[in-house]
């Protein structure tokens, strides 16, 4: 391990650790997580009522006419 940035006043001190395949695995499935975590967020806060209800709206006509 190689120190990166030493602290004299007895805090952290911060290494820097290779890294492995089986980390590189682990960091990736988090990255994947995080994306969709702030997806699902951004989908939550964003406001529904012109886009998806107008959308769900049309395709729902589109299936009636075409049925009949």
């Amino acid at each position: 391990m190689e120190i990166v940035k030493k602290h004299d006043s007895g805090g952290l001190v911060w290494k820097r650790i290779k890294l492995t395949t089986t980390r590189k695995a682990n960091a990736k499935k988090r990255l994947l997580r995080v994306w969709q975590n702030e997806a699902v967020l951004r989908a939550c806060s964003e406001p529904p009522p012109s886009k998806n209800s107008g959308g769900s709206t049309d395709v729902a006509g589109d299936k009636d006419s075409s049925n009949s």
